[in-house]
């Protein structure tokens, strides 16, 4: 139990933290255990992570194969694929002239080429799939159905068409007569009375004509309701605002498991 159970936590809190207080500390030794020997200590528990992984994709895929469950098939293309890549990366490089460790980049190697014919075409049919699905979950999360739903749908019509030629050519005064409607409409939901519907789309009308005449209704005047310059708006703020309280939102999350880890309550890495 000691070995198993109370020598990797120590191990665990006295790594972490000294990883910690080391941002805090303008020593050396410190300094130079953070920035190398942590450094490289991660690097060889990844490598062997990774190692262990593969093995353990081999060990499903090969009993899914074995026992000829559902999709069984696949999973012989997917053993094939790994110990193709293990041969092109570290047993046959294809082109003699090529230094083991650059072949992995330089051209005529067997690594190269399974790159880029192989890899590269498969992520692109990944990637083209993934616009489908992206699709599908707009169309879902994009349905008004209360009103952060509805300023979800309006920021990405006004987003999507803002940065193509498109949106460049659709004049401002457009936009705002669009509004206008909208705005009668919500009156009319409101009110249920035809006569102020009917004041408030006649007035704004009247307000925005006045308006574009005296201008001489210049395409990108006035800027607010341009749907270049409103895209920038909305991506560079209210986008900008929530990525960061996101980001925030993952540090505080980091640092709550990180002391979790140093104070052992955290036990995963064990195994319980």
């Amino acid at each position: 139990m000691l070995w198993k159970r109370q020598i990797p936590i120590l191990i665990a809190t006295v790594v972490g933290l000294s990883t910690l207080f080391g941002w805090f500390i303008d020593h050396p030794t410190i300094e130079s255990f953070i920035d190398d020997d942590a450094t490289q200590w991660y690097d060889i528990l990844a490598s062997f992570a990774i190692f262990l992984g593969a093995l353990n994709l081999m060990k499903l895929q090969g009993k899914k194969v074995l026992k000829q469950k559902s999709g069984w098939q696949y999973s012989l293309f997917a053993i094939g694929g790994f110990f193709f890549a293990i041969v092109a990366g570290f047993i046959y490089k294809g082109n003699d002239a090529v230094e083991w460790g650059v072949h992995v980049t330089s051209k005529g190697t067997l690594f190269k080429w399974m790159f880029e014919y192989m890899f590269t075409p498969l992520s692109a049919t990944m990637f083209a799939l993934l616009a489908f699905f992206v699709a599908s979950a707009s169309y879902r999360a994009f349905r008004v159905r209360n009103l952060e739903a509805t300023l979800l749908l309006v920021s990405g019509i006004i987003i999507m068409i803002g940065r193509v030629p498109l949106g460049s050519s659709i004049s401002s005064w457009f936009i705002m007569y669009l509004l206008i409607l909208i705005a009668s409409i919500v009156v009319n939901i409101k009110f249920k009375d035809k006569k102020i519907t009917f004041g408030t789309l006649l007035a704004g009308v009247l307000i925005v004509t006045i308006w574009g005449s005296i201008l001489g209704w210049p395409l990108d005047q006035p800027g607010l309701f341009y749907l270049p310059v409103l895209q920038d708006w909305i991506y560079n703020n209210p986008n900008v605002a929530g990525a960061r309280a996101i980001m925030i939102g993952i540090g505080l999350g980091i640092f709550a498991t990180s002391i979790r880890y140093i104070i052992g309550l955290e036990k995963s890495y064990i195994g319980e």
